[in-house]
């Protein structure tokens, strides 16, 4: 019976809708990493953001569209292209998730790294000689460190506003780069593997997701150190976010909603290089063990605490 009703919801996903898609977002972005490399331009370098931030990063919204509109000729409302103003409180709680991811990835390095359980987590340091230290560290390389002024401002006050900056940048300037991706992650694919149900959907979307980084993961982004276990970081860190994204994107019934909470955490990515003392890239951020430990503590609680919308998952919109 159960391999039975498997078969059925198999039976309703559209594997070639998916696979059509997964080609196209990762052959043309792909292509753009491959291109990058034939040209010598080296990941952190003005050109190398431009390219990724112009040409990458959009892929997976214009395979989307590429996908609907002219192979399978469809729309893209179901895609969570839409605003309802009357879920305007949700958009609101996607700010208190974002602080709470924040949040939850320290509380995971103060208790294992400033405990010295395991050490490679590092150590929570709000100190201002440590922030002096790591904010030099942060910009050399990229300017003169001679002629840094460092900020007038005690650390612990400069912490809170560059969580207020993120939440700025998520709500406006990074909104148009992250549905370069979320228009694929939780437009398309969300939609079209929904019918898996809720953690089998997100892992498989989280999967993807993961290694459609590879290319810039091999150059250096995020795990510079690590290039190949990295790989398999990023996908780790994907799929523990991937259930807190669609949860975000169904219950603001938007993309819009996961574009925001994608751009708030981009956006506050220094904060771990700043207040992270003896940080480790592979344990001392979102990006490393704290970061998938507190996203996976995150969906255990939305599976315990909101029961009702991981059992309706597979319906939830089914009528667009």
């Amino acid at each position: 019976m159960i391999s039975l009703i498997m078969t059925e919801r198999n039976n309703l996903i559209n594997w070639k809708k998916i696979s059509i898609y997964i080609a196209i977002s990762f052959g043309f972005c792909w292509t753009i990493a491959l291109i990058m490399k034939l040209a010598h331009i080296d990941y952190g370098s003005i050109n190398s953001f431009i390219i990724i931030g112009g040409f990458y990063m959009p892929g997976p919204a214009l395979a989307t569209f590429i996908v609907q509109k002219y192979i399978f000729k469809e729309g893209f409302k179901q895609y969570g292209w839409r605003f309802d103003k009357k879920n305007y409180k949700w958009f609101l709680k996607t700010i208190l998730i974002f602080l709470a991811i924040i949040l939850l990835t320290f509380a995971v390095i103060g208790l294992f790294g400033n405990t010295h359980i395991i050490s490679q987590f590092g150590q929570i340091d709000f100190s201002q000689e440590n922030f002096n230290f790591q904010f030099k560290e942060l910009l050399k390389g990229k300017l003169d460190i001679d002629k840094i002024k460092l900020p007038s401002i005690p650390s612990a006050l400069f912490f809170i506003l560059m969580i207020i900056e993120g939440i700025v940048a998520g709500l406006t300037v990074n909104l148009p780069f992250m549905f370069g991706e979320e228009f694929g992650w939780r437009g398309l694919m969300l939609k079209e593997t929904q019918k898996l149900g809720f953690l089998k959907s997100n892992i498989f979307i989280g999967t993807i997701w993961g290694l459609w980084h590879l290319p810039v993961i091999l150059m250096g982004h995020n795990y510079p150190n690590h290039p190949y276990f990295g790989i398999v970081m990023m996908c780790l860190m994907t799929i523990a976010l991937a259930p807190i994204f669609a949860y975000v994107r169904l219950k603001t019934k938007s993309i819009l909603g996961a574009c925001i909470l994608h751009g708030m955490i981009n956006a506050t990515a220094a904060l771990f290089t700043l207040y992270i003392a003896n940080a480790n890239e592979l344990y001392s951020s979102i990006a490393g063990w704290a970061g998938v430990i507190a996203c996976t503590v995150l969906t255990i609680l939305i599976y315990f605490f909101d029961k009702t919308f991981v059992e309706n998952y597979s319906e939830l919109e089914k009528d667009l």
